[in-house]
């Protein structure tokens, strides 16, 4: 804390904070599906909150980690695969109100890198295309600095006059909270 304080809480900002937004704007006891599982740890505190998690993890070494580390949890299922590949399929499978966390664009490291350094153009395709038969929504997008112009915006990412556009056209509200691009039904 000490550290983002010194840089005028500008993004990064700290994980903790992001997960304590994470689960104050989620919806309760909905599904959460999570592009980018990384270490799993997000998964574990979805997890914890009592709704099942499905989360798609890209590189197949983390996915293996994670999915030994779930092993036995009901709740969660780990997805070996990108989210342009496996996203659509997982999300057939779901009815109700559903919470995204879409981190799962190249962050360096041990992370994927795909096609493309951030799948959320094609996450959002899958999401409106399922939207019809999906209760109340939560989508909410990590590192909304690289979707943005000038010197953070990464070329790969969508602007974020697209991220803007899709919400009024999927007819949901939306606001930018510590780096976390939220879109959210009106509910």
């Amino acid at each position: 804390m000490r550290v983002w304080s010194e840089r005028s809480f500008e993004a990064p900002v700290p994980m903790h904070v992001k997960r304590s937004i994470i689960l104050r704007l989620g919806l309760p006891n909905a599904t959460w599906i999570e592009t980018g599982t990384y270490l799993g740890d997000t998964t574990g505190l979805l997890a914890a909150q009592g709704g099942p998690v499905i989360s798609i993890e890209p590189a197949a070494v983390l996915a293996t980690r994670a999915a030994e580390r779930f092993r036995g949890n009901p709740l969660v299922k780990i997805v070996c695969g990108t989210s342009e590949e496996r996203l659509a399929s997982e999300l057939a499978r779901v009815h109700g109100d559903v919470n995204f966390w879409l981190d799962g664009h190249f962050s360096g490291g041990a992370t994927h890198r795909g096609v493309s350094e951030c799948p959320v153009r094609s996450e959002l395709n899958c999401i409106a295309a399922a939207r019809p038969r999906l209760g109340r929504l939560r989508v909410l997008i990590d590192d909304a600095r690289h979707f943005g112009c000038g010197e953070s915006r990464r070329p790969d990412y969508p602007p974020l006059d697209e991220l803007v556009d899709w919400a009024r056209t999927q007819r949901l509200l939306w606001h930018i909270e510590s780096d976390i691009f939220v879109m959210r039904s009106d509910d």
